[in-house]
């Protein structure tokens, strides 16, 4: 199985450096109500000639548009896939900070790391279990604050969580 599911990876659609290029020409119509590829460029901290490969790519895929004046906005496809990343992220970034306790930048970060990848019905159900886990249901809250209390102490040996690797296990300890 673990053969297989590593190549999924290479099955999402755009790289994540092409998801960011969408992101930034939203961003920079949003802002400036356009976008170039020389701003693309500056708001990515990228040079305009690899800019310029990548959105082509996109304008194939039809992620993107590009009129006459060489200004680029996104395509009904790009707003979808931006939207639906932009959400994913958000309901990451609230899930590490509310659920995980991670800092706001480690959140960010690993949201960020994550968002164009997790799939739409994973985002559904993160999602819902976010709904859930912030609602006033009192089952809700008796959960928060047990999971709070928790303390995780791995039995190492039987464990149902890691199988036959130990997350906690040190670094160097080869792999079983």
């Amino acid at each position: 199985m673990i053969k297989e599911v590593w190549k999924k990876f290479d099955e999402t659609e755009l790289s994540h450096s092409s998801v960011h290029h969408l992101m930034a020409v939203h961003h920079l119509v949003k802002e400036n109500g356009y976008a170039r590829a020389v701003d693309i460029g500056r708001y990515l901290n990228l040079t305009r000639g690899s800019i310029s490969v990548t959105l082509h790519k996109l304008i194939d895929k039809d992620y993107l548009e590009e009129d006459e004046n060489k200004f680029y906005r996104l395509s009904e496809k790009g707003k979808q896939l931006v939207c639906s990343v932009l959400s994913k992220r958000q309901i990451l970034k609230q899930f590490f900070t509310t659920v995980l306790r991670l800092p706001e930048d480690s959140a960010e970060i690993d949201a960020c790391k994550i968002e164009h990848l997790l799939s739409q019905q994973a985002g559904e159900q993160l999602l819902v279990f976010m709904g859930y886990f912030l609602s006033d249901n009192p089952e809700a809250a008796a959960f928060r604050e047990g999971f709070q209390q928790f303390q995780y102490n791995c039995p190492m040996e039987n464990c149902l969580i890691c199988d036959n690797t130990c997350y906690f296990a040190n670094s160097h300890t080869d792999c079983e």
